[in-house]
């Protein structure tokens, strides 16, 4: 079976396609566990054979990735993802009981996962495949059909995911779209059962506001500045490790890497030698090393660029923290650390999203966490420190969509924990058992056996047994 593959060029293939699903969802409502764990076994092994293909298409349109890194960000986590999946589908799709008034005895309760119908997922570009598949796979586990958005900014990438879902799932689950911003709202217009992106917090108004129009539930995840605390009894060394990889890694184009750096200012510069030592072991070349990723486009090039002429001109000290080799090159921008920026500067305002890494610094420990909770709420909080206490504090003060200790990024590859923001870097969650929820309507359903002493309190309401439970009622 094959579906589309050619782009969806007219609102009338959009809506066609969404149709074409909506029945097929309305003519099967409830696929059974098999049919759902096909799919996903279908899906694993198609990435599978498909792996050399991704990995060179993702070099293509980057223009420069490594393979190992591709595979190590997109395909591992994907595939954990969906061996969780299959492996505790049963457990996830069971009715879970519940209890009742004891006005209600003799009944049941229970709690029913139906699946919600036809899912819509808009992907972005910074992990064309970890981001379209991964909610395909919680869709999927939930037992709807799926819709998706692909970025134009990745063609090459597309076609083999194309490839990828005909050959694992045919036309009877899936329809793909690519195409401009036009398209992308137009999709995002379309009543779907449920709606999931995955972008900027500026698109995601627009697509909150375009899914109202049919009052279409949404999973926004959203990214934002996720700050990186250095506790005074932080190993310097170890966290420069932890944030050069969760820095470095695809440029710094990922929506939890650490945005900007809050650390004691008495260790700052000690903290940026340890970088400067770890990218130069990363990267022994600087920008010219064949492992340090471009930047997507030069759209993307030329706003940090400008992120980085605005600090200067502000007067921020900007420094190149990979001297081994240019500052520029095809497509490639040196990691630089901006020394205390100002909020206003852009750089602070909007999410980095590339190699540019702002230092903030602090006195007492207190003040930079007031400092963050002034801040809009980020996707991640990352805290460096060997003190129980911080990270106590740290959960309890500071609100995240995560909060991780000592590491950078791995909490998205870890297929048991739900991943999503909170406020203004995103809403909802998905993977994980809390995925198969977002994909799902939680319908509970009552069943009623014999009498029942309700049927004693009809009007008149004089009745004797009225003026008891008027006595009693808060003991029920």
């Amino acid at each position: 079976m094959n579906i589309s593959s050619s782009s969806f060029s007219s609102k009338n293939d959009i809506h066609s396609a969404f149709s074409r699903l909506k029945n097929l969802a309305n003519q099967t409502p409830f696929p059974s566990i098999k049919e759902r764990q096909h799919c996903l076994t279908c899906l694993q092994a198609a990435l599978m054979d498909h792996e050399i293909s991704l990995l060179d298409a993702l070099q293509k349109d980057f223009g420069q990735r490594a393979h190992e890194e591709s595979r190590l960000l997109e395909l591992v986590p994907l595939i954990g993802e969906i061996k969780h999946a299959k492996r505790h589908l049963a457990k996830w799709m069971k009715p879970s009981r519940r209890n009742l008034h004891v006005s209600t005895l003799p009944a049941s309760a229970q709690v029913f996962y139906q699946p919600k119908g036809v899912v819509g997922v808009i992907s972005p570009w910074n992990y064309p495949v970890l981001l379209s598949l991964g909610p395909l796979v919680g869709a999927l586990a939930a037992g709807n059909r799926v819709m998706m958005k692909l970025s134009e900014f990745c063609p090459a990438t597309n076609r083999v995911l194309r490839d990828i879902v005909s050959h694992a799932l045919g036309e009877d689950w899936i329809e793909v779209v690519e195409g401009e911003g036009d398209i992308a709202n137009e999709f995002s217009l379309l009543p779907f059962d449920h709606l999931l992106f995955t972008g900027s917090t500026a698109v995601g108004y627009i697509i909150m506001r375009n899914a109202a129009k049919h009052l279409t539930p949404v999973t926004l995840e959203l990214g934002g500045k996720s700050p990186l605390l250095v506790a005074p009894s932080a190993d310097l060394r170890d966290t420069a490790k932890k944030l050069v990889f969760g820095k470095a890694l695809n440029a710094g184009q990922t929506c939890v890497a650490p945005d900007y750096v809050i650390c004691h200012s008495e260790h700052k510069q000690t903290l940026i030698e340890y970088i400067k030592q770890e990218l130069a072991a990363y990267y022994p070349d600087g920008v010219l090393s064949p492992d340090y990723t471009n930047l997507i486009n030069t759209r993307q090039l030329d706003r940090l660029k400008g992120y980085l002429k605005q600090a200067q001109a502000a007067g921020v000290q900007c420094d190149n923290l990979m001297p081994q080799g240019p500052v520029e090159s095809a497509g490639k921008l040196a990691l630089h650390v901006l020394h205390q920026p100002d909020d206003e500067l852009s750089v602070m305002q909007e999410e980095v999203f590339g190699p540019l890494l702002p230092i903030l610094t602090y006195t007492e420990m207190s003040d930079a966490l007031s400092y963050i909770q002034q801040k809009p709420r980020p996707l991640a909080l990352y805290l460096f420190t060997q003190n129980a206490d911080d990270q106590v504090l740290c959960a309890e003060r500071i609100v995240s969509g995560s909060l991780v200790t000592n590491h950078t990024l791995v909490q998205v590859a870890q297929a048991d924990l739900p991943f999503g923001g909170v406020g203004a870097s995103g809403m909802g969650a998905y993977h994980a058992e809390e995925g198969f929820r977002t994909f799902s309507h939680s319908k509970s359903i009552l069943r009623k056996r014999g009498p029942n002493v309700l049927t004693l309190l009809r009007p008149p309401y004089r009745h004797f047994m009225h003026r008891l439970v008027a006595k009693f009622w808060h003991r029920l």
